[in-house]
């Protein structure tokens, strides 16, 4: 680690990487759509990744690469708790505006993400797109419509 992490402790930091790539998305009404990836990762300190601190001991080929072809946000913020962060990434809205800045929906409880908040996947799939999910939701998991599957 770069001591950054050290320094900053559990900061959750946003990667959000925007591919443009000459191999977009084509549909039956063949448009050709950027490709978008976003990735987000937890507990990682701004020098963690390779292409943010040359000197790291990490060695991330793969993001700095991803970094160099894509865009690079280096003014955004995230919240230190995963819930607040990734409602914030998908809604385009403060976790603030969303009250749920100091709260993480854990699998047991009967939180969920409001359904009537628009979600990045939702517009994106209105759009033609395809989209996925891997890793961690913590959007809700009580009721069906809270589960990434029927958000887009």
């Amino acid at each position: 680690s770069s001591g950054i992490n050290a320094e900053y402790g559990g900061m959750l930091v946003l990667i959000s990487y925007l591919a443009l790539l000459s191999c977009g998305t084509t549909t039956t009404d063949h448009v050709i759509r950027p490709n978008i990836l976003y990735i987000l990762m937890d507990d990682m300190g701004y020098g963690d990744i390779g292409y943010t601190y040359p000197g790291s001991d990490m060695k991330t080929p793969l993001f700095d690469r991803l970094a160099r072809e894509g865009l690079i946000l280096e003014r955004h913020y995230s919240s230190w708790l995963c819930t607040p962060t990734r409602a914030s990434l998908l809604t385009g809205r403060y976790p603030i505006a969303l009250g749920i800045q100091d709260d993480v929906f854990e699998s047991n409880t009967l939180e969920c993400l409001d359904s009537n908040e628009l979600l990045f996947p939702e517009v994106l799939r209105s759009n033609g797109y395809a989209t996925h999910l891997l890793g961690k939701w913590h959007l809700g998991y009580a009721k069906w419509s809270c589960v990434p599957c029927t958000r887009g």
